[in-house]
């Protein structure tokens, strides 16, 4: 016990503590800061991860004791979540790690654990199931049209499939926000950690980036998991179902860097080059296939040659 006191950098403890109260006190009175707040959160945390864990875990605990004290369960898991990301942060600052393999990597991380904790918060019962709200939104969509009259089958085959398409692409959505999240918090707090002495990558041009070989194999195994689980298995079908969201996604920017190291060593004009993503946007299948590609056989050593 001495010998974690000893280790415990009090007065970096404090500090830490203290400012995740007050960004926990400013989200949970003026939510809408949170826009604001959330990129920053993670600096107290990553900080004493890299430095001291004793010091982590004290401010960890009495960081989420306070939360408690709110009864406001939201508030409590975007702490833990922001949590979560500190560590995976620091760790990988720890270990001189890329600055895009880190974005990619707690992307991915964050993604599955915000995407589960939908899934928790959801059977809990402290957030609607998201067919209930597309239901309601049908329902609101349809009384709009019956009043104008001009509802018919054609509207209703129109808009049901709008709907799916749209439940089908929440989880995207999601993925899509926390990607946003992680970028910003790169951007914003690695200047910031760095006044504190701590080494931080800088980016590496995108035609650099390069996936590693093993996500393919998840992938694949992700993928024939998902033709045998029904959605009568509600949680297996989720896991199955959203980490194979993730993995698309973290294929996809792999198929970016492809298309950006041809577009450089072909010195296509901008104009092409935009065209070319906007392109990878529209079509992300066959954009996946490229990633796929990439990641396997490595054509960017190819584009060079």
């Amino acid at each position: 016990m001495n010998n974690l006191s000893f280790k415990v950098d009090i007065k970096a403890t404090i500090v830490a503590t203290i400012l995740l109260a007050l960004c926990m006190v400013i989200i949970n009175f003026v939510p809408i800061l949170a826009i604001i707040i959330l990129p920053f959160v993670t600096v107290p945390a990553t900080i004493l991860w890299y430095r001291s864990k004793p010091s982590f875990f004290v401010t960890v605990v009495v960081t989420l004791c306070v939360t408690v004290l709110f009864s406001n369960v939201y508030l409590l898991t975007i702490m833990a979540l922001m949590i979560f990301m500190s560590v995976f942060i620091g760790q990988l600052l720890i270990e001189r790690t890329s600055k895009e393999r880190i974005l990619y990597l707690v992307t991915a991380f964050m993604s599955i654990l915000t995407i589960g904790s939908v899934l928790i918060l959801q059977i809990v019962g402290k957030l609607p199931l998201a067919s209930e709200l597309i239901s309601r939104y049908h329902d609101l969509v349809v009384s709009y049209f019956e009043m104008g009259g001009t509802f018919n089958s054609d509207v209703e085959k129109t808009l049901q499939a709008s709907l799916d398409i749209l439940q089908a692409s929440i989880p995207g959505y999601i993925i899509f926000w926390v990607f946003l999240l992680v970028l910003v918090n790169i951007v914003v707090t690695f200047p910031i950690l760095r006044k504190f002495k701590i080494a931080t990558p800088v980016f590496r041009p995108l035609f650099m980036w390069q996936i590693n070989r093993s996500v393919v194999s998840v992938f694949v195994v992700v993928v024939l998991m998902s033709l045998f689980v029904t959605k009568e298995n509600v949680v297996l079908y989720g896991i199955v179902t959203n980490l194979q969201y993730v993995l698309e996604w973290v294929i996809f920017i792999q198929a970016l860097s492809l298309f950006h190291l041809f577009v450089k060593v072909k010195k296509l004009p901008i104009v092409v080059a935009v065209l070319i993503f906007i392109i990878a946007f529209i079509f992300k299948p066959i954009a996946y296939l490229f990633g796929l590609m990439d990641i396997w056989f490595n054509l960017k050593q190819r584009i060079k040659k």
